[in-house]
């Protein structure tokens, strides 16, 4: 009688599709982050010769006194965070809500202007906040905060007219437009629009005016603090208590440095002399061509030229 013996060969784990990408999205985050803290450590060093000279000719007092200005004003930002959250019914203590607004800040260091945006969706589903959801609520944060600025740079034009250019009469032009698309109902359909250009579902939920408020009220409490910390720093550089004014500095702030346009489609044929900036796509037309572009679900969607 013959016994065959034989081994068992130990078993081989194959990694399941989720545990590869919990490995590529952790290996996302350790690069990201890497990436952040190079551009800060690298921004510190290009700029720390121009910091230690205006560094040197202030007083403690006025580098006290800029420091809290400046760390209150991100507080302010923290709580309109939280106030745009609350309004689209997700009530986060305030801690979150910071830890959620000031890290995804950092992404700004990075070349883009998508980064910030990616890591609070990505720090809003830790905290239980779908990524749409968050993603929605910093369009609305935006929205709020470019019309607090826009309202607080008014303060800075009778000062800015000498100097001119198109961002000082800009201001003036967009704060009425900024304060009407603030206005509940008409921004709910403007996220609603801009979601459904990006492909994303609509925002499903209405503004309210009592939220909104609360959004506009800490945003502009925030442009008026970093206006007061950019004061505290020009007076304690020129040695005088009016240049620049308090108003001037919180006008100064608020106002844009560069105004831009983006359209969805060029059909040409300008009657001004201004071209957009950002383009999805160029259509050329005749003048007696015009283009139609209608936004909806399904069938409902497309473009159309139209011959008058």
């Amino acid at each position: 009688m013959t016994a065959d013996t034989f081994a068992l060969a130990p078993a081989v784990s194959v990694p399941s599709p989720r545990t590869k990408r919990a490995t590529l999205i952790k290996a996302a985050r350790i690069v990201v982050t890497a990436a952040i803290a190079a551009s800060i450590i690298y921004a510190v060093v290009r700029l720390w010769p121009d910091v230690r000279h205006t560094f040197a000719t202030l007083s403690v007092w006025t580098i006290i006194g800029s420091f809290a200005a400046a760390l209150l004003a991100i507080g302010a930002n923290v709580k309109a965070w939280q106030a745009v959250l609350r309004e689209l019914d997700h009530d986060v203590p305030t801690l979150t809500a910071g830890r959620i607004y000031l890290v995804g800040q950092l992404g700004k260091y990075l070349p883009g202007s998508v980064w910030a945006f990616v890591l609070q969706m990505e720090l809003s589903l830790r905290a239980g906040i779908p990524r749409a959801r968050s993603f929605a609520a910093s369009l609305v944060l935006v929205g709020m905060s470019t019309t607090a600025a826009l309202c607080l740079g008014l303060f800075g034009i009778p000062t800015l007219v000498d100097v001119g250019g198109a961002a000082v009469w800009g201001a003036a032009a967009l704060a009425p437009i900024a304060l009407i698309c603030a206005i509940p109902p008409v921004l709910s359909r403007l996220v609603d629009l801009f979601l459904r250009i990006l492909g994303r579902a609509g925002l499903g939920h209405r503004l309210r005016f009592k939220g909104l408020s609360r959004v506009i009220g800490w945003s502009a409490l925030a442009w008026a603090l970093f206006g007061v910390h950019f004061w505290l720093l020009g007076v304690g550089v020129t040695g005088h208590i009016g240049s620049p004014s308090l108003l001037d500095a919180i006008g100064s702030f608020g106002r844009p440095a560069r105004i831009q346009l983006a359209a969805l489609i060029d059909r040409g044929h300008r009657e001004l002399p201004i071209r957009a900036d950002y383009i999805g796509k160029n259509l050329p037309t005749a003048p007696n061509e015009r283009v139609r572009v209608r936004l909806g679900d399904g069938a409902e969607e497309g473009v159309w030229l139209v011959r008058e």
